[in-house]
């Protein structure tokens, strides 16, 4: 009888678990990148239209290439006219909710502001 219980509860405890071993919306896989924000928005289609930022990356950055910026950016303000250009810490969040993104985008050091 004590063997049965104790395998039941080392059943209940294994599918119970969670496999991957984080909780949900727990943090992981940092990095930092160099971002270039355009001095204007354009409207995109995410689960709505929206306006978007418009941004370059890493060799992007000082070409013609401008790509939809569909998330924010903690501690950024965005201001029409102006270019920026950002350091930002990107962090992997597991299992977000459905309609969230799986990157945390932060703000570390405003680089640049300037007029196109």
């Amino acid at each position: 009888m004590i063997k049965r219980s104790l395998l039941l509860s080392l059943l209940f405890i294994f599918f119970n678990c969670n496999p991957s071993g984080f909780n949900e919306g727990e943090e992981y896989i940092t990095e930092e990148i160099l971002i270039r924000v355009n001095s204007y928005t354009e409207t995109c289609q995410g689960l709505a239209e929206m306006q978007c930022l418009l941004i370059q990356k890493g060799e992007q950055i000082g070409t013609e290439e401008w790509e939809y910026f569909y998330d924010s950016i903690k501690g950024f303000e965005y201001e029409e006219g102006y270019r920026y250009d950002l350091d930002v810490k990107i962090t992997q969040v597991v299992n977000p909710p459905a309609d969230a993104s799986s990157l945390r985008y932060e703000l570390i050091r405003l680089i640049r502001k300037f007029r196109p």
